[in-house]
């Protein structure tokens, strides 16, 4: 169960990447420097898909809003 509720975790944050723009392409752009902060940018995205602003906490590592 555990699995299925992290894959569809996985899809609630990359629908609201892919619906919005500046948000894939922010995406794009860490899939492509950084792997692990694009994970944590869907991650972030599941749980608060309507956030707009966003950083990195480089103490936590982890985003904010």
């Amino acid at each position: 169960m555990a699995i299925l509720q992290k894959k569809n975790k996985r899809e609630k944050g990359l629908e609201a990447i892919n619906n919005h723009k500046g948000k894939r392409q922010v995406y794009e752009t860490y899939k492509k420097q950084n792997p692990e902060m694009a994970e944590a940018y869907i991650d972030f995205h599941a749980k608060q898909p309507d956030a707009t602003y966003i950083v990195w906490d480089k103490d936590k590592n982890r985003f904010t809003s």
